[in-house]
């Protein structure tokens, strides 16, 4: 299970960004991540997917979530249903992988019984 936020586990920055300025601005080392609904157009995911940025996405709904995985989004980012979401993954074969927000370690658990990728601390997303 991947785990971002848990100290003691390295994990890579996330930074998040609003425009393609800001991704040109961060250092190659940070994952840089952003919400579908700021994602005018589609602007910030060509832009990271043709210039091989690695990115997160914060998706709300399934036609996004699927849209990103199209898109080359690393990882997807996720507050509700994860067990859905990772069903229509492993059904297609996305390479994306699936981070549930937490807000505490002893979510883990049952997210890693039900298979979910992994997680993400609500505190590292700022």
């Amino acid at each position: 299970m991947i785990i971002f936020g848990y100290e003691g586990i390295p994990y890579p920055r996330l930074i998040k960004i609003h425009a393609i300025e800001d991704v040109q601005r961060i250092h190659s080392s940070y994952l840089v991540w952003f919400e579908a609904k700021d994602d005018d157009r589609y602007a910030l995911s060509h832009h990271c997917f043709e210039n091989n940025v690695k990115y997160a996405i914060k998706v709300e709904n399934i036609i996004d979530f699927i849209f990103y995985a199209s898109l080359g989004a690393s990882y997807v980012i996720l507050d509700k249903s994860p067990e859905i979401y990772q069903k229509i993954a492993e059904t297609y074969l996305f390479d994306m992988k699936i981070l549930y927000v937490i807000e505490d370690k002893v979510e883990i658990e049952a997210l890693a019984k039900l298979g979910i990728d992994g997680v993400v601390f609500r505190d590292i997303l700022g």
